[in-house]
């Protein structure tokens, strides 16, 4: 409740991709738009809160927003009863960049390592199964461990954007 997140907020794509996509009937970047607007410049979003632009990897090349409906003498959002899902599902992975000292930090921490030791079994597994292939097996055999490890690799690469190689 500390209103961080609604007043410096930015998006994984470009304000003018934000906009093609609302046009295309993509719900998610329309609930964006009509909940945020941009900031004039990369300075008045720093004049906002610094610390919470720079805490955004490549801050320098984003577009920094703000919502259009937060009470500006107070963290309270007047529409919170109704409001879209870009607000009530935030942050939307374990691995969404908040501010500094935001209230989700203990939660984004938990979920990230929930997922980052289910990806540790699923490299356990997959040693497990190219082991497998160096042994005397079937064909049939084969195919199969060889679809679970493409399977597993699949999983992992889903990752890769957070490191997932180091796990």
């Amino acid at each position: 409740m500390c209103g961080k997140c609604c007043r410096v907020a930015t998006a994984s794509v470009g304000y003018e991709e934000l906009l093609k996509l609302s046009n295309e009937g993509d719900t998610s970047a329309k609930e964006f738009l009509d909940t945020f607007e941009p900031y004039p410049s990369l300075e008045d979003a720093l004049n906002a809160d610094e610390a919470t632009v720079k805490n955004i990897p490549d801050w320098e090349n984003r577009t920094f927003y703000h919502c259009k409906h937060i009470k500006p003498d107070s963290n309270l959002c007047p529409k919170y009863e109704e409001r879209f899902d870009v607000c009530r599902t935030f942050p939307t992975s374990p691995w969404a960049v908040t501010p500094p000292g935001c209230g989700f930090e203990g939660w984004l921490f938990l979920e990230r390592e929930m997922h980052k030791k289910r990806i540790r079994q699923l490299k356990e597994e997959k040693i497990y199964y190219q082991a497998k292939l160096k042994t005397n097996i079937t064909n049939k055999e084969k195919g199969l461990y060889e679809k679970l490890i493409k399977q597993i690799d699949a999983r992992i690469n889903l990752y890769d954007k957070y490191g997932s190689k180091d796990w």
